[in-house]
């Protein structure tokens, strides 16, 4: 698999409580299941609040299938980047 980091530009993400962010995660984490049942190979990794953004480390093996989560969950993807090393 290849790994990504996602940007998620949200105005507000670093004032976000965190049980809000839970939820937000467990939906994420219940797409990323059901994406996998239907053998699409991905998984998140780590996330991280920066400011009015949420970066996001996945393991994936296409940025298509970071796109298909995006939209699925309704989760903005500002950019995607594939970690070249």
């Amino acid at each position: 698999m290849k790994k990504f980091i996602i940007k998620r530009q949200m105005d507000g993400a670093g004032s976000i409580p965190k049980n809000d962010l839970n939820l937000a995660g467990k939906n994420s984490e219940e797409i990323l299941d059901a994406m996998r049942s239907e053998g699409k190979n991905i998984q998140q990794v780590q996330s991280y609040v920066v400011g009015d953004a949420i970066y996001c480390v996945y393991n994936a093996d296409s940025e298509d299938l970071i796109k298909e989560h995006s939209e699925r969950s309704a989760a903005p993807a500002t950019e995607i980047s594939e970690v070249s090393s």
